[in-house]
């Protein structure tokens, strides 16, 4: 059986040019600035986790939320003439002591290309690795009827023999054979593994986007979605169906937020019309008052809420064995006091659970130095931690960088930008400056 994601790869995409690889620890973050192509790097998880549960022909699920409405030609380099898209994805070997009995995936790698003529796209080749070193691939026949894409043809090529060509479809980006007497093919042997990890990974990732959605004033308890909504709206009915089982989860968020904000978070139970209906509020500690709807306190309060819950879900074994939680912003619009409290808990997350694996899209520079802080303190191992630092070319295009700590947080190597996050201090100098220049006057 596969074992769990640790890593993927782009090229050709957005602003990447050339491959950008990233490995996948229990904690990833990624940081650059705008523009440059972090969050293009982050959403490619849930377009490839929407293009699996696809059943549609083309290979990639352009109406999935995180393209955004974007056009294949969108996704495609704008500096690069080639009409192909790659991308990859690799798996960790999982331990067992039992005999391996069934096929196990290392690695997939995709090449989709664009046919503007016929408005879709095709998976033109597919290169897989199991984990025993061996090799497998399709590769696209083009058809040579003009106007419409007739049945696909691949060439099949297996370890030990001769290239043969095999009729194949793929369902988003999941492969199958088509006549039973392909089925004799060996690649047949490793398509359905591919099949196998593939939609586990769909199930694996939760997505949550930089702007995320209040909770409701009031709500009744309808039952969770299927997976949780990239504006998190979908966190309140987690959180009602949690509480009727009797979980501390939300017992967890409100220790969060009084640490954090000096607040408690309060769910509360009314009826209306014979309907029970539930609130979060947030009450102030050492305050006599009833508290304030969430809805009505300041944004950052609702913003963090989702992202807050779906940490305290993962901490708490509640996402499945191994989820995989793409994070943009989590700090927008808290004030920065709040920050050190948040990647603190991003922190017990990662040291905690052995299988999570946490990306997150920040500029917060509190949120690194408490990261940092952590590790200094013993409270994260620093092999459970990379940094990727995004960065622009000249020529528009974007390459990524890995930066490792060591036991003392500080960055491993040279790869670290100089300069960067000192934009406070520049600016302080810039004010005292400023005040003795008018003080001379």
């Amino acid at each position: 059986m596969t074992g769990t994601l640790s890593g993927y790869a782009a090229e050709n995409y957005k602003a990447f040019a050339e491959t950008a690889s990233l490995e996948i620890r229990p904690l990833t973050l990624l940081f650059g600035f705008n523009s440059s192509g972090k969050s293009a790097l982050l959403r490619l998880l849930p377009l490839l986790r929407d293009s699996i549960l696809s059943d549609g022909k083309r290979p990639l699920a352009l109406t999935s939320k995180a393209a955004r409405g974007a056009s294949f030609d969108d996704l495609k380099c704008q500096i690069s003439s080639s009409p192909v898209v790659k991308f990859g994805l690799k798996w960790q070997k999982r331990r067992t002591f039992f005999p391996r009995r069934s096929v196990s995936i290392a690695s997939a790698d995709f090449t989709i290309r664009d046919l503007p003529d016929l408005r879709t796209q095709v998976v033109e080749e597919l290169r897989l690795l199991t984990s025993d070193g061996s090799e497998y691939s399709l590769v696209w026949v083009p058809s040579s009827a003009a106007g419409k894409l007739t049945t696909l043809r691949y060439i099949a090529t297996s370890p030990g023999e001769e290239p043969l060509e095999v009729l194949a479809d793929f369902d988003g980006l999941i492969p199958r054979l088509r006549t039973t007497k392909d089925l004799e093919n060996p690649i047949a042997r490793v398509l359905p593994a591919l099949a196998v990890a593939l939609r586990r990974l769909a199930k694996d990732v939760y997505w949550l986007q930089a702007l995320r959605g209040l909770p409701a004033r009031r709500e009744d308890f309808t039952g969770p979605a299927p997976t949780l909504a990239a504006d998190g709206s979908d966190i309140v009915q987690m959180l009602l169906e949690d509480e009727s089982r009797g979980s501390t989860v939300l017992d967890e968020i409100s220790d969060w937020y009084q640490a954090a904000t000096a607040h408690r978070l309060e769910l509360r139970k009314g009826t209306f019309a014979g309907k029970e209906l539930f609130s979060f509020a947030l009450v102030p500690l050492g305050s006599k008052m009833r508290g304030i709807e969430i809805v009505d306190t300041g944004e950052g309060m609702g913003q963090v809420l989702p992202v807050i819950g779906l940490l305290a879900f993962a901490k708490h074994g509640r996402l499945g064995s191994s989820p995989i939680l793409s994070i943009e912003h989590p700090e927008l619009h808290l004030h920065t006091s709040a920050h050190p409290a948040l990647a603190t808990l991003f922190c017990e997350v990662a040291q905690s659970s052995r299988r999570t694996s946490i990306l997150v899209e920040t500029h917060s520079e509190n949120f690194l130095l408490r990261v940092q802080l952590a590790i200094v303190k013993g409270e994260l191992d620093p092999k459970k931690v990379a940094i990727y630092w995004v960065r622009s070319s000249d020529e528009g295009t974007s390459a990524i960088d890995k930066i490792e700590f060591d036991n003392l947080g500080r960055p491993m190597g040279d790869r670290w930008p100089p300069g960067i996050f000192a934009e406070t201090m520049d600016q302080s100098r810039e004010l005292v400056r400023t005040r003795q220049a008018l003080e001379r006057k």
